[in-house]
């Protein structure tokens, strides 16, 4: 790992980030420099990211624990100074569905309700709670990048097929709540020089989509008996017109195309870009 690179000196908290796209994007910042604190919800995923990172020559502390959690957010920050004195970068990649949800009531609209609050509570307020932590540190400091994890489901419609089987509809809405976010705190804070985009990863085999490629080989008849692997190569191949739009590119995403992206955006190449969202799809999405 070259730890001489466009991020040296910076200090960057990445949330969730144990595996998958934070893993990645944790990877990527420390290999162009960065410090990186590391928060996963787990002990074990948290010490592997910075294991992979240090025994790679690059600098990374472990921060355990619930990010939705609001002391959570603030042991993590605080760590960050304790450590390296200032917080210059800030990637908020926590999402997708809910560790917790809560059982539903007993009225008419109390399954609903809960299912709608736990994806709200996993994937949009977290993400302002974070910013909301971090933020007074980098307006007292000059500056900061933060990006926020979106996804194409934030961008199109997600098909009734797909809906049935994959994704329940609250995702979409929240990632593009995410992306109108993003947009309102880059005119908020863009006169203190701080950046903020998002990234809207496409389809990358991430443990939720072996998740979702397993379910469709057991549970779509089309499908049965199909590797699951092979069954997810197939979208971006353009196999499942039904379900999933077409990828030009013709090949899926990987986790270092996000956190090249995310490299990117919080390095002074990207100093007047900011309230974007930045589509790392193959071309699925369109903007």
């Amino acid at each position: 790992m070259n730890v001489v690179g466009k991020l040296a000196g910076k200090t960057a908290l990445v949330t969730a980030a144990g595996r998958g796209i934070g893993q990645g994007i944790a990877i990527g910042l420390a290999a162009s420099g960065a410090n990186v604190v590391v928060n996963s919800y787990g002990e074990e995923t948290t010490a592997n990211t910075v294991r992979l990172i240090t025994e790679a020559g690059g600098q990374a502390i472990a921060v355990p624990g619930d990010i939705t959690d609001p002391d959570m957010m603030l042991k993590m920050r605080d760590q960050a100074l304790e450590e390296w004195g200032s917080i210059d970068i800030l990637i908020n990649n926590v999402g997708a569905g809910s560790k917790d949800t809560l059982a539903p009531s007993d009225h008419e609209l109390g399954l609903t309700a809960a299912l709608w609050d736990a994806l709200y509570g996993q994937n949009l307020k977290p993400v302002v709670l974070m910013s909301e932590a971090v933020v007074p540190h980098m307006q007292r400091n000059g500056g900061g990048k933060i990006i926020h994890i979106s996804s194409i489901a934030g961008r199109i419609p997600i098909s009734d097929q797909a809906l049935q089987h994959f994704v329940h509809p609250s995702y979409g809405a929240m990632k593009a709540a995410l992306i109108s976010y993003t947009q309102t705190q880059a005119e908020m804070l863009g006169p203190h020089n701080i950046n903020v985009n998002s990234v809207c990863p496409g389809i990358v085999y991430t443990d939720a989509w072996k998740a979702n490629a397993e379910r469709a080989v057991a549970s779509i008849e089309r499908f049965q008996g199909q590797d699951p692997r092979t069954w997810f190569e197939g979208i971006a191949h353009g196999d499942y017109p039904d379900i999933f739009g077409p990828t030009p590119m013709r090949r899926e995403q990987t986790v270092e195309d996000i956190a090249n992206a995310v490299v990117f955006l919080v390095s002074q190449d990207s100093m007047n870009i900011t309230g974007q969202s930045l589509m790392v799809d193959g071309g699925m999405v369109k903007v």
